[in-house]
């Protein structure tokens, strides 16, 4: 698996370390690691490495849970010119033995050997760390013409087994300097990342922020919307990146506050789901006026950013598409729809994936078709450029031969006060192929009379739910992003 140009970020993490030098680069607890220092420590990682036996174009999978530590793995296979595989630390033997087969792993670099003897386990422990800090500290040159994929990132997935994003050094590098297309992107500065580095949107700011020399702070990934707020404010962070649950969760703080409670905080990064209107608006207002949502996916990068007054105007929308990024909404024969029809979003942009990895072979499948990036989405976009998803295209429920979107359902549902959270599904009906149902999250004395009065105004009747379930919580994977076949399960449970 090679790629046809020598861009590598090992390169950029070199001349990073020769401009920023003593600066603090990654942060965690009382571990400080500069940015010089990140450079050496992973070449001497590499080194080791290599030492274990592992060559360029190996796949390797990053299990480790100290964010540091992957950081410096991530950036030493890149020196030797191998392919990372960000892995889950959280994940059990099984599921990485699995993963080990699935993407052909040379090695998973993890804290203890959880294989069993089913994979090739290299344990980062203190004495192997020793062992690593007594390599060369100095760069390694790579050599020959050869060149491989930056990484494989590993979807997580609403539905199924994770499939493997291939993305080049290219890619990720133009990803991170696309980010300057968005809106006034912070340079300098700090960044604190909430979330583990297996999540590609984390994984790319922490990349992003520190080619514009910020310092990444990293708290562990399970957190109190009260915890994080206190460290943004106390740490002065400038750049912070949450999914949709945690900003609807910091919001709930937020009810009766004359100030927003982050007022320093010059951009809040809001990605990686949908989210309701009423809480973009609220998340400019309550939280900083530096708020911003996008769109993005791991196969085509970003793709839209809602920002600045458009939050107030167009919060029903993913906000504008971006200049660089070429977007069309097409039909199940693959040609373009008029503005305002909802289809299949397909893109062609500089964040573009190289393909798609699964089962021992690099494979385009529908994620990759004729040069297009196909997202997956249902989607559709207005006159004046306006992205607006409606939902997953294995999300559309088919009632009676009509196409009824979950987004149009839950938006309506969102808006009944004391509604705090909504996800409807499809499920099996012998009369019409599939009838609707709406899973809610209420606080409060709300009824299903008073959910299905709402609908009854809003929807037409081939659109109204047939079932409500009451839930104290949505399942919801680590990213936040809602698990539907979780939902269904239980319909037919």
């Amino acid at each position: 698996m090679q790629t046809d140009n020598q861009t590598n970020l090992a390169d950029t993490f070199h001349a990073l370390g020769a401009s920023f030098r003593d600066r603090a680069a990654l942060v965690s607890g009382a571990r400080s690691v500069s940015f010089a220092e990140l450079t050496e420590i992973a070449a001497q990682w590499a080194r080791q490495i290599q030492a274990e036996g592992l060559k360029s174009g190996d796949q390797v999978g990053l299990a480790l849970r100290d964010s540091i530590d992957t950081v410096i793995a991530m950036v030493g296979l890149w020196m030797m010119d191998a392919v990372a595989v960000p892995i889950d630390f959280r994940n059990r033997g099984d599921e990485r033995t699995r993963l080990a087969e699935e993407f052909d792993l040379a090695a998973i670099l993890e804290d203890r050997d959880q294989s069993n003897g089913a994979y090739r386990s290299i344990v980062c422990h203190a004495g192997w760390k020793d062992l690593a800090s007594q390599q060369p500290k100095a760069p390694i040159e790579r050599i020959g013409a050869e060149a491989y994929p930056a990484l494989i990132s590993l979807t997580s997935g609403t539905t199924g087994r994770p499939l493997g994003i291939v993305a080049g050094h290219r890619t990720i590098l133009l990803r991170s300097m696309g980010y300057g297309f968005e809106a006034a992107y912070p340079f300098g500065g700090t960044f604190l990342n909430a979330y583990p580095l297996s999540f590609s949107a984390s994984r790319n700011h922490t990349i992003g922020q520190l080619m514009r020399g910020a310092t990444v702070h990293f708290h562990p990934p399970i957190f109190s919307p009260e915890e994080l707020i206190n460290k943004v404010n106390s740490l002065g962070v400038t750049f912070l990146f949450a999914v949709p649950a945690t900003v609807k969760a910091m919001l709930a703080l937020s009810e009766g506050k004359d100030e927003p409670l982050m007022p320093n905080l010059k951009m809040l990064y809001c990605g990686g789901s949908g989210m309701e209107a009423s809480d973009k608006r609220r998340a400019a207002q309550e939280l900083t006026p530096g708020f911003l949502h996008c769109f993005s996916s791991s196969v085509s990068g970003t793709c839209s950013v809602l920002s600045g007054p458009d939050i107030e105007t167009r919060s029903d929308t993913d906000g504008r598409v971006l200049p660089t990024v070429r977007i069309e909404i097409v039909d199940e024969n693959h040609e373009p729809l008029p503005a305002g029809e909802v289809g299949a979003m397909r893109v062609r942009s500089h964040g573009m994936a190289e393909g798609l990895y699964k089962n021992r072979a690099r494979e385009t499948g529908d994620k990759i078709r004729d040069g297009w990036a196909y997202t997956g989405d249902l989607a559709k976009l207005s006159q004046d450029g306006f992205l607006s998803i409606v939902g997953r295209s294995s999300d559309l429920i088919i009632r009676g031969g009509a196409n009824v979107y979950p987004a149009e359902i839950e938006t309506v549902l969102s808006g009944v006060p004391g509604v705090e959270d909504v996800a409807v599904t499809g499920f099996d009906s012998a009369e019409f192929g599939e009838e609707i149902a709406a899973f809610v999250v209420t606080r409060g004395d709300v009824s299903e009379g008073d959910l299905a009065a709402e609908c009854r105004v809003q929807l037409s009747s081939d659109k109204r739910p047939r079932k409500f379930v009451f839930l104290d919580s949505l399942p919801r994977n680590t990213n936040g992003k809602t698990l539907r076949r979780e939902l269904r399960a239980m319909l037919e449970d």
